[in-house]
């Protein structure tokens, strides 16, 4: 009688256990080949969202941007560096457009760019192939499947070397509408980015 207790003890435990980390919501996978490490901080930092939805994109770029702020990071949103420059509203969505200019001439050391998810979460099992390249475990392709999920692609470009030192894809379980989890999400950003030594 007693060991049947015990073990229906354990299996009430494992099941709490297993329970207690959905509660986690958010969760960054780091893409392992296109991510290194720095030996040091960065100090100005461009934070640009590719949102066509102005109002969106202010949200999403103020949330990363004031993070940033917190761990002594000068970061300015792409709005700023767009004032008084020429560009059509697509220039947002591409890496060699006028912002990235302005970044460089403002004295940024990089540019975060931050692809929100779409106003519609994937789909449950629709994405299951979609973001091979985030290596890291568990693997997202069976979180995709089994629960509704949100990704936010977000890539660190140094302006020094003209290329990608940082990529992740941060995971959002059951996401909340429009722009409210974007605090949760950069909270996470931030984080990876300071084990790999970009910010204090």
């Amino acid at each position: 009688m007693r060991a049947g207790f015990i073990a229906a003890t354990l299996v009430a435990g494992t099941l709490a256990t297993g329970c207690a980390s959905m509660t986690e919501r958010t969760h960054l996978r780091e893409v392992v080949e296109e991510s290194r490490s720095s030996t040091s901080t960065l100090g100005r930092v461009a934070v640009v969202a590719i949102d066509r939805d102005a109002a969106s994109r202010k949200a999403w770029e103020d949330a990363f941007a004031s993070r940033l702020s917190m761990r002594g990071v000068a970061a300015s949103a792409s709005d700023t560096l767009r004032s008084g420059v020429k560009s059509d509203a697509d220039a947002i969505v591409v890496d060699g457009a006028a912002v990235v200019e302005a970044a460089r001439q403002a004295g940024a050391d990089a540019i975060l760019f931050v692809t929100p998810p779409n106003a519609v979460p994937i789909a449950t099992g629709r994405g299951a192939y979609r973001w091979f390249g985030a290596q890291s475990a568990p693997d997202i392709r069976t979180d995709l499947d089994t629960t509704p999920t949100s990704v936010t692609e977000v890539r660190l470009v140094s302006l020094k070397s003209n290329a990608g030192v940082w990529r992740a894809m941060v995971m959002q379980y059951y996401p909340k509408p429009g722009s409210a989890d974007a605090p949760q999400i950069a909270d996470s950003v931030v984080a990876g980015l300071a084990k790999r030594g970009y910010l204090r």
